[in-house]
């Protein structure tokens, strides 16, 4: 008798089980299918709202401070955005430069990585597998509205992984009041003209000539500088040449400008280039080479300072250049959720949306349309935007580059300060690399 009764007793919970079970499969959410373009975007509208009871799907972003404008900007996109698509909710987090990378190392190795990232590299993050491949995100049409070469210089081993955000053109930037005053006539051409410019405003003005920031916050650009515009490089035929001859003799004449002309600022080892570029804002630097997004910047802070931009000066009978510097976004393969990662970055990167926050950083922006709107509106954006073909690139595909870009400015910073030599210092830098 009690063998029978717990028959059926077992026989009831093995049904409500069964019951309960299919209750909770039925209620339970799942990840949309991806559409046939393989773009991750979902199915049904954007603006389907969730289920009674279900969740939002989440998504981090953490995003680089470029100015006071860029937290208050990203904030109105994604409350556009989430009225837009009320299942998705954009965590954001705005980072200044100076904490980022310590900040992105930290999540990294406690495994809390953001969904999105903005960030001046990806190769090292790809290199370890840590990041999807765009195709596996971005709508095709996305894809389609980059520059060629911007979307290329975010490929490795033949797949998408930096998104280009933005970009910026350098250029020399030259006051034209202590021009005038010193009696010079144009900008310089040639390292010897630039020597000899900075000499004459030195002596006649009493004002540093040119303005040098050697710091890690953008060091390697002045490096760059130097070495580009000597014929040098970073890398050749796909090896490290950071002591090649040219590159020496970039150093030594960058380090004869701080050290025996006395023509630069005492200490640029302790100067920023943001700091550097208010310096120049008030009057206080000759000259100094810096990005498109000054002008932006001085019609704020020093609207009253005349003042001109040139092409960099190069040794004499060496090639033009410029330098391309370029910021990413990248999505990390622990994303939930690669659909809404999607679905927001074609919305942050609508053509009316994306020009405003060009405009309010100052910079080139990576998207064709865009491109040739802003030339339209502004001379200057378009003298920049028409530098872009002969502008070189930091060898952001290499995982390496992210080391040797600290190891390159401390060894700048060593020739600067005389404990080195430009070639002991770049000869020690080289065996880094191996």
């Amino acid at each position: 008798m009690r063998k029978g009764l717990q028959g059926k007793w077992v026989s009831m919970v093995v049904t409500l089980l069964f019951i309960f079970s299919a209750f909770l499969t039925a209620c339970s959410s799942s990840e949309p299918a991806k559409d046939s373009s393989g773009s991750g975007t979902q199915s049904q509208p954007a603006t389907t709202t969730p289920a009674s009871g279900g969740e939002k799907k989440e998504i981090t972003f953490v995003a680089a401070q470029y100015s006071n404008a860029t937290e208050p900007f990203l904030k109105k996109v994604i409350d556009d955005f989430q009225k837009e698509n009320p299942d998705i909710k954009v965590n954001l987090q705005v980072v200044g430069w100076d904490v980022l990378e310590q900040k992105v190392n930290t999540m990294v190795s406690t495994n809390q990585t953001p969904d999105i990232l903005n960030l001046n590299h990806y190769a090292a993050f790809a290199g370890d597998d840590l990041l999807m491949p765009l195709d596996e995100v971005l709508p095709p049409a996305l894809k389609a509205k980059f520059y060629e070469s911007f979307y290329k210089a975010g490929e490795l081993d033949g797949k998408s992984y930096g998104l280009p955000l933005l970009a910026s053109i350098r250029g020399l930037y030259y006051n034209k009041e202590l021009f005038e005053k010193a009696g010079i006539k144009e900008p310089p051409k040639t390292w010897a003209e630039l020597r000899q410019t900075a000499k004459t405003i030195k002596d006649k003005t009493g004002v540093d000539g040119f303005g040098v920031p050697m710091t890690t916050f953008e060091g390697q650009a002045y490096f760059s500088y130097f070495t580009w515009g000597n014929g040098g490089d970073w890398k050749k035929d796909g090896k490290w040449v950071l002591n090649s001859p040219e590159n020496v003799e970039g150093l030594q004449y960058l380090t004869d400008l701080v050290r025996k002309d006395k023509v630069t600022n005492p200490e640029p080892t302790a100067i920023n280039r943001d700091e550097l570029q208010k310096v120049f804002g008030a009057g206080k630097v000759g000259m100094m080479i810096t990005a498109n997004f000054l002008p932006t910047i001085l019609k704020k802070d020093a609207p009253n300072l005349k003042y001109g931009v040139a092409p960099i000066p190069i040794h004499e009978g060496k090639q033009p250049f410029n330098l391309g510097v370029e910021d990413f976004l990248m999505v990390f393969k622990t994303t939930k959720h690669p659909d809404a990662v999607g679905k927001f970055l074609n919305f942050l990167y609508d053509d009316k949306r994306y020009e405003e926050f060009m405009k309010n950083e100052g910079m080139l922006p990576a998207t064709k349309s865009v491109g040739d709107s802003m030339s339209k509106q502004d001379p200057l954006t378009a003298q920049f935007i028409s530098q872009l073909p002969i502008a070189k690139f930091y060898p952001l595909t290499d995982p390496k580059f992210t080391e040797m870009r600290l190891e390159t400015i401390k060894a700048v910073q060593q020739s600067l300060l005389g404990q080195k030599s430009p070639k002991d210092a770049l000869d020690e830098l080289q065996k880094k690399t191996e």
